[in-house]
């Protein structure tokens, strides 16, 4: 099964930690997700991708925002995000990453591996502040979900026999 997402943030990951339970869905209230991610991840630096995210946790660059960090960094889709500022993208580094992801802010440089045709390269963006159509975007698909996540729930816990 492969999940798409919008790494509309290198924060995201951390930031949301506190709001999401582990099976990655929000705990909280709606007003409460809302307030929490629009805080968060208006302050957190932004790369510009849209991610392919397999279910092994291999990153395959779908689409690069044009104008974008990303962009101007040299990112190009197929290529595969392989480590960040040294640290390669795996489960012994995941909280390493977590943590020098929630250090990342607009102005910040970060450096990532990627691999394209077999072969790494290293590319420095310069992180920006997320646009705020993108910042909308993201949390109203996020709330959409929630909403429907939790329409699930109590249609289940309404029905008998549940």
């Amino acid at each position: 099964m492969r999940n798409r997402l919008i790494m509309v943030c290198l924060a995201l990951v951390t930031a949301s930690t506190a709001a999401w339970g582990g099976e990655g869905k929000c705990t909280w209230n709606t007003q409460e997700c809302l307030d929490y991610m629009a805080t968060k991840m208006k302050d957190s630096g932004w790369i510009g991708v849209e991610l392919n995210i397999d279910d092994k946790g291999v990153m395959e660059v779908l689409k690069v925002v044009p104008g974008s960090p990303a962009e101007e960094g040299g990112m190009k889709p197929g290529d595969f995000l392989v480590a960040m500022n040294g640290l390669e993208f795996n489960d012994t580094n995941k909280e390493e990453i977590q943590k020098m992801r929630a250090e990342s802010k607009p102005g910040h440089s970060v450096t990532y591996t990627v691999a394209l045709a077999g072969e790494n390269h290293e590319l420095t963006l310069t992180l920006a502040a997320m646009p705020a159509d993108v910042l909308a975007r993201y949390i109203g698909e996020h709330m959409l979900e929630h909403a429907s996540s939790a329409m699930s729930k109590e249609k289940a816990e309404a029905e008998p026999g549940s």
